[in-house]
């Protein structure tokens, strides 16, 4: 029997996390809505996912806001890999299911907003929303916010499978014998997670945001730096000061983000590695933190007073989601990430090539059906 995804997400990211319990009784908080538009490049990636099982109907699974991303370039949109490739290596393989997605730079794009979306723009398998994921066409965000289609990374039989294009150091070349692929690395914080959406028709109103250049960045400039999280996740008000509830909270109660553009002060860079960035993060002192959902957001450095407005990292994550922690982001001033993301940037009108030659779908044989 297939397990629901909220459920399968939350099991993986409870087998991810580090249980690390704050010492006082306190109230994380996901920082304020982008109400100003500040930050119009961030964008909310929304998945609809459905099995396909032999000789049964099709089961919607997943049809809401997953991740987070920034607009780098007209068609592509910076992501995280664990985002981009979770469907092959925690959940069941590249096989057995459809996977498309869509993305919304508006500031407030919620899950019954997508779900209504699909079921009017008549995407494929879209007859099958209905119950929990039924459009509930009395709480829709007004004006309705805007889908932009990703194109399909890859295909299997004929079926969109491959949603984004993922860093090819992130997977293992090699599937195994249940179909599913393996992180090369299987500690976030050391893996190259980094991933991109190509999107169908290029962005013409939103200006794509500029990233850091290779060795700009030092661990003496960092180390105490301030830094700002803009993304879609879960603005989740637990309580925290006692080990987390069963699955992490929101993967089983909530599902995915909250689909609210929100700005995050996360407190000072603390820890600097050679592929990763943490800021502080501590409730106590009163910094937000992120959640499920805001994966693949941008990171910004804050000096002199003002936030920069450049990419400097992508938020991985896998620690203690929500409850206030050192979640890591991946650094984007490294040549490992900028040469993946200027392959996936110049071949950005051609997804077949982009796949063939960016993205670790070639290794499993997604790209020889577009």
């Amino acid at each position: 029997m297939f397990m629901n995804p909220i459920r399968r997400r939350a099991a993986w990211a409870l087998t991810a996390a580090l249980l690390v319990v704050p010492p006082a009784w306190v109230h994380a908080s996901n920082g304020i809505t982008d109400t100003a538009r500040e930050y119009p490049a961030v964008a909310g990636y929304y998945e609809f996912f459905v099995y396909l099982a032999a000789g049964q109907p099709p089961e919607v699974a997943y049809a809401e806001q997953s991740c987070s991303g920034t607009l780098i370039a007209p068609q592509v949109l910076l992501t995280a890999a664990h985002c981009t490739a979770f469907n092959y290596t925690e959940d069941i393989g590249v096989a057995g299911y459809s996977s498309e997605v869509w993305v919304s730079f508006d500031v407030t794009a919620t899950t019954n907003d997508f779900r209504c979306f699909l079921a009017e723009s008549g995407a494929r398998y879209a007859e099958y929303l209905s119950g929990d994921y039924a459009c509930d066409a009395t709480q829709r965000t007004l004006p309705a916010p805007t889908f932009r289609r990703a194109v399909t990374a890859g295909r299997s039989d004929g079926v969109s499978i491959a949603h984004g294009l993922t860093h090819p150091d992130y997977l293992r070349p090699a599937l195994r014998k249940d179909g599913r692929a393996e992180r090369a690395e299987r500690n976030l914080q050391n893996a190259p997670d980094v991933g991109a959406l190509l999107l169908e028709a290029p962005v013409t109103d939103i200006a794509p945001m500029p990233l850091r250049a290779v060795g700009e960045l030092s661990t003496a400039e960092l180390i105490g730096t301030p830094v700002v999280g803009v993304g879609y996740g879960l603005n989740w008000g637990k309580a925290t000061g006692k080990q987390p509830t069963a699955g992490l909270g929101p993967m089983t109660d909530l599902g995915g983000g909250s689909g609210v553009r929100r700005i995050a002060q996360l407190g000072p860079i603390e820890v600097v590695k050679a592929n990763s960035l943490w800021p502080r993060q501590s409730v106590q002192k009163g910094d937000d933190t992120v959640c499920f959902g805001d994966s693949g957001s941008p990171l910004f450095l804050q000096r002199d007073g003002s936030v920069e407005p450049v990419v400097s990292g992508v938020l991985s994550g896998a620690t203690n989601w929500c409850q206030g922690s050192k979640d890591p982001y991946y650094r984007i001033d490294q040549p490992a990430a900028r040469d993946f993301i200027q392959c996936v940037v110049t071949r950005q009108d051609d997804v077949a090539t982009a796949c063939r030659e960016c993205g670790a779908e070639a290794y499993f044989g997604l790209c020889e059906e577009l």
